[in-house]
């Protein structure tokens, strides 16, 4: 069965990274480039994690994953978050998984996305 990742950025540069990894481990990819635009994709076709960058245009990475959490066919979704610096990560500590993304991916985020994929 093949798996699917939603990656809900504003930013170019972490999607192309994202969806480089993504691609070699042979992981289906949608792409959304706000948190509304990720309700929709997520309406038409439930994905087996999000990745989401914590500061958006219009509904925020943050407000994405608590809207995720909130529905109940939704709920068990994982939630990965993207920060930009150490003042977001410190919004959702303890809350989701979240980790710095600065264009390169981070070894940890990689070892998330794995334990959350591939199999």
């Amino acid at each position: 069965m093949h798996k699917t990742a939603l990656i809900a950025t504003s930013q170019p540069e972490v999607s192309r990274a994202l969806t480089e990894w993504l691609a070699i481990n042979d992981i289906d990819i949608q792409i959304a480039s706000s948190g509304n635009d990720a309700i929709e994709h997520i309406a038409l076709d439930r994905p087996d994690v999000v990745v989401a960058q914590l500061a958006m245009e219009g509904m925020s990475g943050l407000r994405l994953a608590h809207y995720l959490k909130a529905q109940k066919q939704l709920a068990d979704v994982p939630v990965i978050l993207l920060c930009r610096d150490e003042r977001e990560m410190d919004l959702v500590k303890g809350q989701w998984p979240a980790f710095l993304c600065a264009g390169a991916l981070h070894p940890a985020l990689i070892s998330e996305l794995k334990r959350e994929l591939v199999n």
